[in-house]
């Protein structure tokens, strides 16, 4: 490879090319980055092998059949999309329409200690000029809330219709985690109703034919989670709702089945960034860990 310096910058790449590395390692080929990018395969393979030439440094190592990233390849794709994201943030901030109306935006209240504010930072970062309006709660009472034209847009689980699955996970049984549950007749602590992990642990218990009997019905996953936590009986949560006060109980227990967050909004014609932020939602809640 050429050692000889071309440019008295430390690094001298264009974005196009920044954006067919991160294309390469997220298609798994040169073709499938090409058809990301818009451009042939062979001129993406030639803009990368140049770079390469440029850099001293092999990024991939390519086979017939295949394409990996050497551990330099690994490390310069970690940053190239953090380049390419604050490319996109610098475009949005001088480019992005100043919104007057705020987007009411509805949340369910048990992704918050996870994931909300991640989520809302990086929303603001890509629209800057956006103005956003929060409300937390229950699933249901917020598409009340949406319905009655209140909320411009819900992300709950699957308490409604026609919404769009963001991603799904297992829901769990949940005890205590310093002490075991040995009660022969479960007690159970519920969000109260309409809920449907509500629904999800009375039809599981139907199905096994278990005791049980309500100990508490409660009015947030927070205040589930809690009583849980101070050993007043188990629950049925989302995975991702697990806090570091609860443990996952299994063995004895029924099986329950996935549950899903979705989004819910109202016309996309009645607030220009509806469709552009559950989109976003789409996009972000698969890289945060949460399935």
């Amino acid at each position: 490879m050429n050692t000889g310096k071309s440019s008295t910058f430390l690094l001298d790449a264009d974005l196009i090319t920044l954006r067919a590395i991160v294309a390469v390692v997220d298609e798994g080929s040169f073709s499938g980055a090409a058809k990301v990018i818009g451009r042939s395969q062979s001129a993406v393979s030639l803009q990368i092998a140049k770079f390469e030439e440029k850099l001293d440094v092999r990024l991939f190592e390519r086979t017939s059949r295949s394409v990996a990233q050497t551990p330099a390849g690994e490390v310069f794709t970690a940053y190239a999309r953090r380049i390419l994201e604050l490319a996109d943030e610098a475009l949005a901030a001088v480019s992005s329409p100043s919104i007057k109306k705020p987007l009411r935006i509805g949340f369910a209240e048990y992704l918050v200690p996870h994931h909300l504010y991640k989520l809302l930072s990086r929303f603001k970062r890509r629209y800057p000029n956006a103005a956003v309006e929060l409300k937390l709660g229950v699933g249901g009472a917020l598409l009340g809330e949406m319905k009655d034209k209140q909320l411009d847009v819900v992300v709950a689980g699957p308490e409604g219709a026609e919404g769009l699955i963001l991603f799904e996970e297992p829901l769990v049984w949940v005890g205590p985690q310093d002490r075991p549950y040995e009660e022969k007749e479960l007690a159970l602590i519920l969000m109260q109703p309409p809920c449907s992990y509500r629904k999800a642990a009375f039809d599981a218990l139907a199905k096994a034919e278990c005791s049980w009997n309500i100990a508490l019905s409660a009015n947030s996953i927070q205040a589930t989670q809690s009583a849980v936590a101070a050993g007043l009986g188990i629950s049925v949560v989302p995975q991702s709702a697990v806090s570091k006060d609860l443990k996952i109980l299994s063995e004895g227990f029924p099986e329950l089945p996935t549950t899903s967050i979705q989004a819910y909004s109202n016309n996309v014609d009645s607030h220009p960034l509806i469709e552009p932020f559950v989109g976003f939602l789409k996009e972000e809640l698969v890289g945060i860990g949460v399935n």
